[in-house]
């Protein structure tokens, strides 16, 4: 029999140099108005994330929100500081998530924290266009 090497499966680390892109998150305005959007969004929160295309599992929670186009993102754990949820919008400031007039403002689909390295957040985003 032939000696065959043994391959241990790596998973892919993410490291902190691979926040790279700019991302800032709003909340919709709290002002009691009669008139829709009327308070506008307010800024929340900005940093660096790491883009890339959803995966399988990804899309299925894509497709079940009936969005046209995805996108998930991960960004450094705030530790408490900021804590994202389905209200809010992102914008992601990069030349590849233009729309005609501008960046495109994608909404928060799911959240998924990471409980066994506590290194980042993973955030699914989505945009019915």
């Amino acid at each position: 029999m032939a000696i065959r090497p043994m391959y241990q499966y790596q998973k892919p680390t993410l490291k902190t140099n691979d926040f790279r892109i700019p991302v800032t998150f709003f909340k919709p305005g709290n002002l009691d108005s009669p008139e829709p959007d009327s308070a506008g969004k307010i800024e929340v929160f900005s940093c660096l994330c790491h883009a890339y295309s959803p995966s399988t599992k990804d899309m299925t929670v894509l497709d079940a929100h009936g969005t046209q186009r995805g996108l998930t993102i991960n960004i450094p754990d705030t530790k408490g500081e900021f804590i994202p949820d389905n209200s809010m919008t992102a914008v992601i400031s990069d030349y590849r998530y233009t729309a005609g007039t501008g960046f495109i403002e994608w909404n928060v689909v799911q959240v998924r924290d990471d409980f066994e390295k506590n290194f980042s957040i993973k955030i699914i985003l989505g945009v019915s266009q």
